[in-house]
């Protein structure tokens, strides 16, 4: 129940965001889906669909393999780089593996590989490296509604730690709590002697 706590936070500060963006909603309930402008149900939802909200487009996807904690490829051959968090490398050409890096990836592995995932971009859509910048969602497994952050349980577990790039910057500061308090419990990777440094 405690580790819940970080997430509740954060989903209700999408909400304040949302109304102060969107304007007043008829319903706000505090899901994933609806702060993001997506229909619950997600047989509604076609790829490329704009949500609600901006012109950001939504689409329903799913994961061929995970190549690290940060970093998966898609049935369709595309890269998806999470935003707003970082894992320790492990895959990184000339870089040695970092401290909880596997931990990382497998936990990873175990969310998303194999399974249909929702992505949503922020404002910069791509990196410098061509891979595709997504907030990554999961879908409940006996249902069609988004229930999880990828990005968010990842950083609230200490898998990773929040980093944000200008101008994907729009959830910063609740990354940024959550990373904290993690660091702060000493959980996952924030165990490490010297974490995220090679």
């Amino acid at each position: 129940m405690k580790e819940n706590k970080p997430l509740q936070v954060f989903l209700i500060s999408l909400a304040i965001f949302s109304i102060i963006i969107i304007g007043s909603l008829p319903e706000i309930q505090l899901s994933l889906s609806n702060l993001f402008g997506l229909s619950s149900n997600l047989s509604n939802i076609q790829p490329n669909k704009k949500t609600k909200n901006s012109d950001k487009k939504t689409e329903t996807v799913k994961v061929n393999r995970v190549i690290d904690g940060d970093t998966i490829i898609l049935s369709d051959g595309r890269t998806i780089r999470y935003l707003d968090m970082d894992t320790p490398e492990t895959k990184k050409p000339n870089t040695p593996i970092m401290c909880f890096g596997p931990e990382a990836s497998e936990y990873n592995k175990k969310l998303v590989e194999g399974k249909e995932i929702v992505i949503v971009p922020d404002v910069e859509k791509t990196d410098k490296y061509g891979r595709e910048l997504r907030f990554v969602f999961l879908i409940g497994k006996d249902t069609d509604k988004i229930e999880q952050s990828v990005n968010a349980d990842l950083v609230i577990k200490g898998f990773a730690r929040s980093k944000s790039y200008s101008p994907n910057t729009t959830y910063e500061k609740q990354f940024s709590d959550f990373s904290y308090k993690a660091q702060r419990e000493s959980l996952g990777v924030w165990k490490c002697p010297k974490p995220f440094e090679e």
